[in-house]
C-alpha cells in the first residue's frame, strides 16, 4: 500500500536576515555612512539647542527680588524700618509676594512671545519662590512662639550668670552722697545692675542724693578684685540742673544702685542687664530697659517706659503711662492718666481700674477704652474685659472674647474664637463683626434698640419678638425693639448668633 508525499507548504520560508551593511561593497563603507548618519543628527541637536538658547530670555523677577530684599535690609539697618513690624507684616501678607511673582511672570512671558518671540527662564524665580514659601510658614510658625519664655526657662533671660567665667566672685558695699538740684532731672546709667529708687526729703535743706552701690566683681586673685572693687565707682556730672549718674560696670563687674532722692526731681533710667524699681515720685520718670523687670510705684507725674525684654508693672500712677517695645507679663492698676501701650506683649496683660482712656496696640489685637472700672485681662488665648465705658475698639484674632457690663458704643472685630458681650445701660451702638466664631449677645431687658442681625452658615436665637428669616445656609433678623434706639449690628460668617436679655426669658 503506497502512501501520498506531503502537500508542499504554500509559502516558502523566509530568508536568513541581512545583516545592516549588506547593501554596501564591505562593512567599512557601512561604517563610514552610519558615522555621518551620527554626526548629522549631534549637529540637529546642537542647532536645536542653539535656537532654543536663542530664543529664551532671562526673567526679571529674580533681580527684582534682590532689589526689595537688599531695600528691605538696608532700611533696617539705617532704622527706618521696624524689623519686628516688617516680620509680623511678612507673617500675615507674604502670599501677596507670590502673587507679585506670578503677575509679573505672566506680563513678561506675554509681552516677550509678541514682541521677542522667546519664552523666559524661570528656573532662578521659581527657586526663590519655594524659598520665600519655606520663609513665610516660617515666620508664621515661629510668631506664635514665646521665645522670651523660653529664655527665661533655659536661664538665657539674664546675662548676668555669664559673668562667673571670669573668676571668683568678690562683694563690697559703698555708700555716697552727692549734691541734687530739687526740680531737676538725675539721669543714671547702669549697664549691669539693679537699679532701685527710693523718695526722700523735698525740702531745700535735704538736696542731696544717697547712694548705696552693692558691688559684684569676678577675679582670679583678691589683688585683682580689691582693684576692681576700687575701679567700680559712681561717677556724677552736672549739666545745669540735669545730674547725669554713670556706673562703670563691665562684662566682669555689676552694681546693684539703691538712690534716695528728693520726690520732685525726675528719673531716668537707663539698663542693659538687671531690674529698675521706683517709688515715691513727684516727678515724670522714663525708664530705658534691655534686660530686666521694671516696677513703677506710686507716682504723681508722667511715666514713660521702653522694654525688649522682661515684666513691667506699674501702680498708684496719678498721671499717664506710655509703654513700647517688648515686654512679658504686664500689671497696671490704679491709674489715673490715659495708658498707652504699643509693642509685642509675649505674656499675660492684667489691667485694672483705668480712669482715664486707654489705647493698645500689639501686632495681634488692637484696644480701645474710654474708662476701665474693672480690669482688663488678655492672654495668648483669651481677651476678658469687665466694666468698661465706651466708646470702645476691639480688633483681635483667634481669641475667646468676653466684654461684661459694658456701656456706651462698642466696635468688635474677631475671627477663629468667640464672642460674648453683655451690655449695660446707658447702651451704645454694638458693631460686632466675628468670623469662624459665635456671636452671644445680653442686653437689658428694657432695652431699647434695633438690629441688623446676619449669619452665614449659622443659625440665629432671640429672646426678643423678632422674626428670623431662614435662607439657604444664611439667617438675617432685622427689626426694632421697644421702639428702637441705638443700632446693633451683628456679623457672622460660620458660627451662630444668640440675642439673649438679661433676665434669661426662653427664647423664641
Amino acid at each position: 500500500m503506497s502512501t501520498a508525499p506531503p502537500n508542499p507548504p504554500s509559502n516558502p520560508p523566509p530568508s536568513p536576515p541581512q545583516p545592516p551593511y549588506a547593501d554596501y561593497a564591505n562593512y567599512a563603507q557601512y561604517q563610514a555612512y552610519a558615522n555621518s548618519q551620527h554626526y548629522a543628527r549631534n549637529a540637529a541637536r546642537t542647532a536645536q539647542r542653539a535656537q532654543r538658547r536663542a530664543m529664551r530670555c532671562h526673567s526679571i523677577v529674580g533681580p527684582l527680588l534682590l532689589i526689595a530684599i537688599g531695600t528691605i535690609i538696608l532700611l533696617m539697618n539705617f532704622h527706618l524700618l521696624d524689623s519686628t513690624r516688617f516680620w509680623d507684616f511678612y507673617r500675615q501678607g507674604w502670599p501677596l509676594i507670590l502673587i507679585s511673582i506670578g503677575i509679573v511672570m505672566a506680563a513678561e512671558s506675554l509681552l516677550m512671545s509678541r514682541w521677542r518671540h522667546c519664552s523666559t527662564r524661570v528656573g532662578g524665580a521659581v527657586f526663590l519662590t519655594i524659598l520665600l514659601l519655606g520663609l513665610g510658614m516660617v515666620a508664621a510658625y515661629v510668631s506664635h512662639v514665646n521665645w522670651p519664655a523660653i529664655q527665661s526657662q533655659l536661664g538665657m533671660d539674664d546675662g548676668m550668670h555669664m559673668l562667673q567665667i571670669f573668676g571668683q566672685k568678690h562683694q563690697a558695699t559703698q555708700q555716697l552722697t552727692l549734691p541734687v538740684t530739687l526740680g531737676g532731672v538725675v539721669v543714671i546709667q547702669n549697664p549691669h545692675g539693679d537699679v532701685t529708687v527710693n523718695a526722700g526729703a523735698n525740702t531745700p535743706a535735704n538736696s542731696q542724693m544717697y547712694l548705696t552701690l552693692d558691688k559684684t566683681i569676678y577675679a582670679n586673685s583678691d589683688s585683682r578684685a580689691q582693684q576692681k572693687l576700687d575701679a567700680l565707682q559712681a561717677v556724677a556730672v552736672n549739666t545745669g540742673n540735669i545730674t547725669t549718674l554713670r556706673l562703670n560696670t563691665s562684662d566682669s563687674a555689676s552694681a546693684d544702685l539703691t538712690l534716695t532722692l528728693p520726690p520732685n526731681v525726675a528719673v531716668e533710667v537707663h539698663s542693659q542687664y538687671g531690674d529698675v524699681t521706683v517709688s515715691g515720685r513727684q516727678a515724670a520718670v522714663t525708664v530705658h530697659s534691655d534686660h530686666g523687670d521694671v516696677h513703677l510705684d506710686t507716682i504723681a507725674a508722667p511715666v514713660q517706659a521702653t522694654l525688649q525684654r522682661g515684666d513691667f508693672s506699674a501702680h498708684d500712677i496719678q498721671n499717664s503711662v506710655t509703654l513700647n517695645g517688648r515686654m512679658n507679663d504686664v500689671t497696671l492698676s490704679n491709674i489715673q492718666g490715659a495708658v498707652t501701650m504699643d509693642g509685642d506683649f509675649f505674656g499675660d496683660l492684667h489691667l485694672e481700674h483705668l480712669a482715664a482712656p486707654i489705647h493698645f496696640h500689639s501686632s495681634r489685637t488692637k484696644m480701645e477704652f474710654a474708662r476701665i472700672g474693672g480690669s482688663i485681662v488678655l492672654d495668648s488665648g483669651d481677651l476678658t474685659v469687665n466694666n468698661a465705658v465706651g466708646p470702645a475698639t476691639v480688633a483681635t484674632r483667634a481669641k475667646d472674647i468676653a466684654l461684661t457690663g459694658i456701656t456706651g458704643d462698642v466696635h468688635l472685630r474677631n475671627s477663629d474664637g468667640n464672642i460674648t458681650l453683655t451690655a449695660a445701660q446707658p447702651m451704645g451702638n454694638l458693631d460686632v463683626e466675628n468670623h469662624k466664631g459665635a456671636i452671644d449677645i445680653t442686653v437689658p431687658a428694657n432695652a431699647k434698640f434695633s438690629v441688623e442681625a446676619s449669619a452665614d452658615d449659622g443659625e440665629i436665637h432671640t429672646d426678643f419678638p423678632l422674626t428670623t428669616e431662614n435662607g439657604d445656609h444664611h439667617d438675617t433678623v432685622s427689626g426694632s425693639v421697644n421702639g428702637g434706639g441705638p443700632r446693633l449690628r451683628l456679623t457672622t460668617e460660620k458660627g451662630d448668633i444668640t440675642l439673649h436679655k438679661a433676665d434669661g426669658a426662653a427664647k423664641n
